[in-house]
């Protein structure tokens, strides 16, 4: 696996919720949502979302933005295009390729380099 996958899955994307995310805006990249919508959408509880998501924006994975004052709060996939490449890569990786989703998941688990 490259080395700049290696690198956002140990910095970036360094959980199963994280990784669930990133592949989820970067399979809808026009999602713009709360939240509560986004934790809908992956089936999840909005506590865990809601901190994964906050996480991935501080790192450029997705875009965080702050409507009314900073009463809405709305996420969606980065506009950087280096980054979409690279998450591009990672889902590439992780959906086509069996042995990288295994070794993805175990690093994620913390059960492997």
């Amino acid at each position: 696996m490259r080395d700049e996958i290696e690198r956002l899955i140990s910095t970036r994307i360094d959980d199963l919720v994280k990784l669930e995310l990133a592949l989820f805006f970067q399979r809808n990249p026009g999602c713009v949502d709360r939240v509560e919508g986004i934790a809908r959408r992956v089936r999840r509880d909005p506590r865990e979302v809601e901190d994964a998501l906050c996480a991935l924006a501080d790192g450029g994975v997705l875009s965080r933005f702050e409507l009314g004052g900073g009463k809405y709060v709305l996420y969606g996939f980065t506009s950087d295009p280096e980054m979409r490449s690279l998450l591009d890569s990672l889902s590439a990786a992780y959906h086509d390729d069996p042995s990288a989703r295994v070794h993805i998941v175990k690093r994620l688990m913390g059960l492997g380099r």
